[in-house]
């Protein structure tokens, strides 16, 4: 007999966290099996449902995520009073990061882990912001029209978004460990009409962001870092969302022990292991392993 509800909460409320990211992970790994190093998204999110109604801390886990098949490598705990900043580094230690290229928001925008990524062979994609306001003046300051252009256009969900990145080589005075060359990108939004809306009018939006990447002029071309920077925010589309849409999991009622970590590392599982057998949309995989038992099993190479 399985099992039933109770049993599984608690136990899953009891198991070592850690090792079963740690296990996932190793299964997804083995199971991609490419040679060609990834692109990975280094990114956090909160359970909400874990928050206690007064405030309080609740559970917040950073993952890396593959940008070319959207599968999960790593999962860490970042423990209640500590940064992401701390956990980085534990999240990327057992990978594999020669050749691999590390996206990561403003937040990781360090000097150790620069440090770090170099002594591990990878190369890193930083945004800079205010947060570093040193390093984030001595960019804006900079002569942008001298560099390297790109432009991109997509329309996705209404929107027109055009995408013009700059880049130029790295000051020698820039005070950033390994830094090659350095970015500018800047977004014009356009919002057509929507029911939503109301309005007659689009509206525009501009938005300008700046960077630094260890990445040479051989290695990364502007469109090649543009590339980077819109498939890095792919995490939230590619693992956010569809954890909290399609597993509901900020609306979820498990909320004791370990089991929190324990069932968003499941949803990984199940997520990479979908990816990986060519589902692209997860709420459609789902709905397909659903019409027959088995399917799940062999999904995960278990013979019923």
């Amino acid at each position: 007999m399985a099992p039933d509800e109770a049993t599984i909460r608690r136990v899953l409320g009891q198991v070592d966290g850690a090792a079963v990211d740690t296990a996932i992970a190793g299964w997804v790994l083995a199971a991609t099996g490419s040679a060609t190093p990834p692109v990975i998204a280094v990114d956090g999110k909160s359970v909400r449902g874990t928050f206690a109604r007064i405030g309080g801390a609740g559970v917040h886990l950073l993952s890396a995520l593959t940008h070319q098949q959207g599968t999960v490598l790593g999962q860490q705990l970042v423990p209640e009073g500590s940064s992401e900043i701390a956990w980085l580094q534990p999240l990327l230690d057992d990978l594999d990061l020669t050749g691999a290229v590390i996206t990561a928001d403003a937040l990781h925008t360090t000097r150790a882990h620069a440090r770090y990524l170099h002594r591990r062979g990878a190369h890193y994609v930083f945004t800079v912001k205010a947060n570093q306001h040193r390093l984030h003046q001595r960019l804006a300051a900079l002569p942008w029209p001298a560099g390297t252009h790109h432009t991109s256009t997509a329309i996705r969900h209404g929107r027109r978004e055009q995408r013009t990145i700059e880049v130029l080589p790295a000051p020698a005075d820039l005070d950033f460990p390994h830094a090659s060359q350095i970015w500018q990108i800047t977004r014009y939004r356009t919002i057509h009409h929507t029911q939503q809306t109301r309005s007659t009018q689009p509206k525009i939006e501009t938005h300008t962001a700046y960077g630094v990447t260890s990445l040479t002029p051989h290695h990364a071309t502007p469109a090649h870092i543009s590339a980077y920077l819109r498939g890095h925010w792919e995490i939230e589309n590619r693992l956010h969302w569809v954890r909290d849409v399609t597993y509901g999991e900020d609306r979820s009622r498990v909320r004791t022990g370990t089991a929190p970590r324990a069932m968003a590392s499941l949803r990984n599982l199940a997520i990479s292991a979908l990816r990986l057998a060519g589902h692209h949309n997860i709420a459609a995989g789902l709905r397909h392993m659903a019409r027959d038992t088995t399917r799940p099993l062999h999904l995960l190479g278990i013979n019923p």
